[in-house]
């Protein structure tokens, strides 16, 4: 079955995951509609990480069945080229002169420079997050907004299908957190993407997530924001103190 024929981008059926015999998710199921934003959220130490990385065969899962786009998980080399992630952090040593340009050849096959074709998508990502003109900065001086975007236009350098994200407006400020989603959402809509992505941003997720996964080891709820996130469900997930935000949903394409 191929990425175009599926309405699923992933289809999660009773995926348990035990890490050193403790088992930090348990029995979830859900499916992630071709196009669509699903945002992962629970407390801490609910097992979020842990299922993005299962779901990227970074971690093994203890049972339970994965399909990415209707390939089963196991056939993870025709699986690869259709996904891409962006984890939590990624740490840059300051004092390795790694530039922006200088990350996007890392990429390339060449032993040295990139092909014209490669040089041209380079640009045409950076273009999409407006970080063209940062080609030749280090990435140590960037912002952490700055960084984020860089980072982003990486992965869609090979035309993903399927995009990853472990709370990608970690190390931003709120300001940068409402631009940074707001960009991906456009991203989402121009390259044709679907997006699973960690965030606890439940303001932001209201207003740009399809479905939110409600995760605390076993899945509580999974459904659009709107609808599952009440107040009783937060109380039980977070405990007292957390205010369920009113937003009108955008329009997708």
């Amino acid at each position: 079955m191929s990425a175009e024929k599926t309405m699923f981008a992933a289809e999660v059926k009773n995926l348990t995951v035990d890490i050193n015999s403790h088992r930090v998710v348990s029995d979830v199921s859900f499916t992630v509609p071709v196009g669509s934003t699903t945002a992962i959220i629970g407390p801490n130490g609910a097992g979020k990480s842990v299922l993005l990385k299962a779901l990227l065969r970074l971690l093994p899962k203890t049972s339970g069945d994965v399909k990415i786009f209707g390939i089963p998980h196991e056939n993870y080399k025709e699986i690869a080229p259709l996904i891409s992630y962006i984890p939590q952090r990624l740490a840059f040593d300051d004092h390795f002169p790694l530039t922006v340009k200088g990350l996007f050849e890392l990429k390339s096959p060449r032993p040295i420079g990139m092909s014209v074709s490669e040089r041209t998508r380079m640009e045409e990502v950076l273009e999409l997050v407006s970080m063209r003109t940062h080609l030749h900065e280090r990435l140590s001086e960037l912002s952490g907004g700055q960084l984020q975007r860089v980072l982003i236009a990486y992965s869609l350098t090979d035309h993903p299908k399927l995009l990853f994200l472990d709370e990608p407006s970690a190390g931003i400020d709120v300001q940068g957190q409402e631009t940074i989603y707001a960009l991906l959402d456009r991203i989402r809509q121009e390259e044709k993407l679907t997006m699973v992505l960690i965030s606890h941003e439940l303001e932001i997720i209201m207003q740009y997530a399809d479905q939110v996964l409600c995760l605390n080891q076993r899945l509580l709820c999974a459904g659009a924001p709107q609808h599952v996130l009440t107040d009783d469900l937060l109380k039980e997930m977070y405990g007292t103190g957390v205010e369920r935000y009113e937003h009108s949903h955008p329009h997708h394409d």
